[in-house]
Parts: structure tokens; C-alpha cells; sequence
């Protein structure tokens, strides 16, 4: 594991190494510019001491401190490498002492993230959705906006899917949807008063009452109060194997999408894979938590932008970069048919006049309104009213169902597509930005 970890932290330097090598980051003619300029204070001061050293008397232990003993190739490569490390280290100080200075305090990212996105927004990363079908769905609609290749790891918590279903998953440009295990598992939760719900029908099914206290992975045949017993840690995290494609699929994203879909249903089964975990956390990648613009009754009651933070945090591990919320609806329809079934819109209140900011990339803003855990929330209008067709008994005794249309608040997928270019840099294809 420790191997594993350590070719990771090769490779995402190697990335950040590519990065700026790319033409066009109006970095390395700078450098240059200053290795020349110090190879010129480095003749001048030189030519003075051999002056100085031909004329005056120096005491013995000068003869060693200049490692006079040595060849004068050896020497000079001694003190070119010496020179080369404390100048190297001394740039990513400075650097980070100005960055500290100017940057505003709910700002995260790092430098060459930040330099790379401003100078090439035209270049599309790489996105890897933990949503859940439904959630790859939604943001695979207007993937083009976004990403130049999106991958989706459907939530261990739906089983696995039927391979007709995988294949209308599928999108153009190599967009696929991937399953994250090759055998049944059974999502479970514990409430506060110690209950345990078998099944996502079960956790589903709830319209109110006592919280989740968490939520487990079980095998078929377990018995998910012995598996409880058995752990010493609060969380409990499943060795079951991750397939090989998903765990590279992880290890190679420029992005990681965590939803939109249901919290504990979509988002955080995932989170309980110990192997997909442990890749999601070695991932150089920025993350990104596309908050759901509901709270759902029996699963997230009175749940804020923070709780969604930092049940992420507590269930992965990580530390996410960013959250994606829906800005406060005003649709006195959706807030009335929302609370008669008891949710409420997830919108975070503004920080403070300090955190209130406008995150501006590839022409567009969006609004960033508060820091929590380290992660920056950031508003934007990403939702639609729809209308959808739910079933509903026809009548007493006959068994036959009818639908009923009702009105429905939804992420809207090209709203979203173009707030994650906006949030990652990119340039929309025809947008003139």
C-alpha cells in the first residue's frame, strides 16, 4: 500500500511537472530570465574572489570550506546542485509567503492548478462522477461544457446493473458508467436510537422520524448487527475488491464530481469501499461536492451545506475543494409542495462580508458565499422546475396503478454543465468566452 502510495505521489508530480512545461503558462521564460540574471551575479561575485584569494591570505580552513581537496569539475558540480536546490527552494517560499499575503482567505487550490486553469481555460479535464446512475446522467447531459471525458461510478448501494441499463448509460466521446464491484451488496443504517435498516427500499422509504446514525456495507447472508459488534471503529469500511477499471479511472481524473443524487444512497456508499476510498484520498484531483438542492426526508432532516461537508470529510476521508449549491428559490410552489413533505432547500447563509466573494473564471462568475471545513462554497441558479409521473393506486382492490404528474424541483443539466466550467476553467464551446 505504501508502494502504491508512493507511485501516486511520483505521478502527480510528474502531472504538476507537465503542467508547467505546457507552452503558454508564461512561466518558464521567467525562470530563465532569472537563472541568467543570478549566473551574472554569480561571474561577478566569482571574478571578485579570485581576485580577493590571489592577492590576500586566507586562513588553512578556507582551503577545505572551498573544497579546494576536490577535482574542479567535482566542485563545480557540487555547488551547481547546491545552488539549484536553494534556489528552487527559496522560489516556492517566496511564492507561497506573496500567496498567503494576497490570497483571500476562502480561496484553496494549488499554484500551478491556479496558474494552468488562468493561462489554458481552453484545456477540458477529465471527470469521474461518484453520483449514482442518475447523477451521471445528469451531468453527462451537457458533459462537453465541462470535460473532455467523463466516467461514471455507479453507487454500490443501486447493486449491480443490469448490462442493458450500462449500455444506455453510455454517452459518446468514450463517456461510460462504470460499476464499482463485481458482487451484490447491501447498504444498511444504523438510527440514533440503534434500529438497523436493511436495503436502500428501507432507507428510501422513510418520511421522517429518528436520524441516521450512519451507514454500512453489508454481504448478503451478513448479519448486520454481528458486523456492528465486530467493529471497533464508529465507520464501518468494506474490503470487498473495487475493479480494477474504476480504481484507475479514480487515479487518473483531473476531477472528482461527488453527486448531485441522494446523499446516502448515491454519494456515500461509495465512500465505504476501503480501496476506492484510499485512491480517492492519494487523487491529486479536485473535488467536488454538487449539493443536493433538497433535504430528503428520513435520510438528511435539517441537514445545512455544513453537515453535507463534513459527513464527506468523516465518510472519505479527504478534504473536498469545492461545494456546488443551488442559490435560495424563490418558487413559493416548489417551498410549499417541498415542506408539505417535510424537505427544505440545502442554502447555506453568507459567511460573512469576508468570505463574500465572486469566484470569476473563463468569462463567467459564480458566487462564493462561505468557507466550511476548508472547502469553498460557491452558489449558482442550478435548478428547474419539472414536471414527472409518479405511480399511484388506481383503486380499491383492482391492483392496477395510474400516474400522477407533479411538479418537481431538479438540477438542470445545463445549468450545471456550465457553473463546473465556470468552477474548473473551461471554455464553453460557442460561448465566445
Amino acid at each position: 500500500m505504501q508502494l502504491a502510495r508512493r507511485v501516486s505521489a511520483m505521478g502527480g508530480w510528474l502531472n504538476d511537472l507537465g503542467k508547467w512545461s505546457q507552452p503558454g503558462m508564461h512561466v518558464k521564460r521567467w525562470l530563465l530570465l532569472l537563472v541568467a540574471g543570478l549566473t551574472f551575479v554569480a561571474l561577478g561575485i566569482a571574478f571578485f574572489l579570485v581576485q580577493i584569494y590571489r592577492t590576500q591570505p586566507f586562513p588553512e580552513w578556507v582551503h577545505y570550506a572551498t573544497l579546494q581537496p576536490l577535482d574542479r569539475p567535482l566542485r563545480g558540480a557540487l555547488f551547481l546542485l547546491t545552488g539549484g536546490g536553494v534556489i528552487g527552494l527559496a522560489i516556492v517560499q517566496l511564492n507561497r509567503s506573496l500567496m498567503s499575503a494576497v490570497q483571500p482567505p476562502y480561496e484553496s487550490g494549488r499554484l500551478v492548478d491556479m496558474v494552468y486553469n488562468y493561462r489554458l481555460p481552453q484545456r477540458r479535464p477529465v471527470a469521474v462522477a461518484l453520483a449514482g446512475h442518475r447523477g451521471f446522467v445528469a451531468v453527462q447531459q451537457h458533459r462537453d461544457y465541462f470535460a473532455d471525458k467523463l466516467l461514471g461510478i455507479a453507487s454500490v448501494a443501486e447493486g449491480l446493473l443490469p448490462p442493458a441499463l450500462s449500455a444506455q448509460l453510455t454517452g459518446g466521446g468514450g463517456d461510460r458508467l462504470l460499476m464499482p464491484v463485481d458482487e451484490p451488496l447491501t447498504l444498511c443504517a444504523e438510527l440514533e436510537h440503534g434500529t438497523i435498516l436493511g436495503g436502500t427500499d428501507a432507507i428510501r422509504s422513510r418520511r421522517s422520524g429518528v436520524p441516521i446514525k450512519r451507514v454500512f456495507l453489508a454481504r448478503p447472508g451478513d448479519d448486520p448487527e454481528l458486523l456492528l459488534k465486530d467493529g471497533t471503529e464508529f465507520l464501518r469500511f468494506s474490503d470487498v475488491p473495487v475493479r480494477a477499471e474504476a480504481l484507475y479511472a479514480v487515479r487518473e481524473a483531473d476531477v472528482l464530481l461527488f453527486g448531485p443524487g441522494s446523499f446516502y444512497l448515491s454519494v456515500l456508499p461509495n465512500l465505504l469501499l476501503r480501496e476506492l476510498r484510499e485512491a480517492i484520498q492519494s487523487s491529486k484531483a479536485r473535488k467536488v461536492l454538487v449539493a443536493n438542492l433538497m433535504t430528503e426526508p428520513g435520510q438528511t432532516d435539517d441537514f445545512d451545506v455544513g453537515d453535507f461537508v463534513r459527513a464527506v470529510h468523516a465518510y472519505g476521508g479527504f478534504k473536498l475543494d469545492f461545494v456546488l449549491v443551488n442559490s435560495a428559490t424563490n418558487d413559493r410552489l416548489i417551498q410549499e409542495r417541498y415542506a408539505a413533505a417535510l424537505a427544505a432547500p440545502v442554502a447555506p447563509e453568507v459567511e460573512s462580508a469576508r468570505a463574500s466573494g465572486t469566484y470569476l473564471a473563463a468569462g463567467r462568475r459564480l458566487r462564493k458565499i462561505a468557507v466550511e471545513d476548508g472547502a469553498v462554497i460557491v452558489a449558482a441558479d442550478l435548478a428547474t422546475r419539472m414536471v414527472e409521473r409518479i405511480p399511484v393506486p388506481a383503486g380499491q382492490g383492482d391492483g392496477g396503478t395510474a400516474a400522477e404528474s407533479i411538479v418537481v424541483f431538479r438540477h438542470d443539466p445545463e445549468k450545471l454543465g456550465l457553473a463546473l466550467a465556470t468552477l474548473l476553467g473551461v471554455a464553453v464551446p460557442g460561448s465566445g468566452s
